[in-house]
């Protein structure tokens, strides 16, 4: 897998016309992460139109006519499936794996034939099932079959270990990649820089200030096609920009090379 110059993974080598790199900081801060490559980047804003009522002359009427822009969103996919990207989406966060295990003894009570048991832990690398009395050792293949990855064991119908017993369980395990917990938290408020070509194949880097982050639409755990996440955002003025001149408070884009 190809990566940036930081050594962060990437899923696609960065050749396509409108796509770009996309990079995050917490509202505030300078210290940016890497998110990934983007195909593309869409922005949109909507318009309200305004009067201002003349309220000097008779018999009234309107003054003057006014269009203010407003509800400036983002949209981006990123294909780099990353723990704290898929975090992101789900407004949760990643903690750190389970460690490693040695001889650790799983009690499973009511085991029936047919089911698969969660052992809580993952990774395994060793696995002796015996009866409650330690007395019966029983046989992978025949009695049961364990999936090492996942840490499940299930019940072979038919085998030594019969319905509504007690199985004791003594596992080892690797130690496990992070976790990503869903949903602990809310929408976080960011900025984002986008570092790539404009849709007119320019070089081109854009700064969205202040953004309201979250996941857009459906993320697949996998498919036939190359995966990605999409984010939507909501652009808010950032109160630290200038109200006055020619400095945007909600982004600006800058182009790397002088147009013609």
């Amino acid at each position: 897998m190809a990566k940036d110059e930081l050594g962060n993974p990437s899923a696609l080598d960065y050749v396509l016309k409108g796509g770009g790199k996309i990079y995050v900081a917490d509202f505030g801060t300078t210290e940016y992460t890497y998110i990934g490559e983007t195909h593309e980047v869409m922005q949109n804003f909507s318009v309200e139109k305004d009067t201002l009522p003349d309220t000097e002359s008779c018999p009234g009427g309107i003054l003057l006519e006014y269009t203010t822009a407003t509800n400036l969103t983002i949209k981006f996919a990123s294909y780099s499936i990353t723990p704290a990207n898929v975090a992101r989406f789900f407004l949760g966060e990643v903690t750190p794996g389970t460690p490693e295990a040695t001889d650790e003894v799983v009690v499973v009570t009511g085991v029936k034939g047919g089911n698969y048991y969660d052992l809580g832990y993952i990774n395994l690398t060793t696995v002796e099932v015996k009866d409650e009395t330690d007395t019966t050792t029983y046989v992978e293949g025949v009695d049961y079959q364990i999936d090492l990855p996942s840490g499940l064991i299930g019940i072979i119908i038919g085998g030594a270990i019969v319905d509504d017993s007690t199985i004791s369980v003594t596992l080892s395990s690797e130690a496990s990649g992070e976790h990503v917990q869903y949903l602990k938290g809310e929408t976080k408020t960011v900025t984002l820089k986008f570092v790539g070509c404009a849709s007119n194949g320019e070089p081109a880097i854009v700064d969205f200030y202040k953004v309201e982050l979250a996941g857009d639409g459906d993320a697949p755990l996998k498919g036939d096609e190359p995966v990605s996440i999409s984010y939507t955002g909501g652009c808010a003025p950032d109160p630290t920009k200038p109200t006055t001149g020619t400095t945007s408070q909600y982004a600006t884009m800058r182009y790397v090379r002088a147009q013609a």
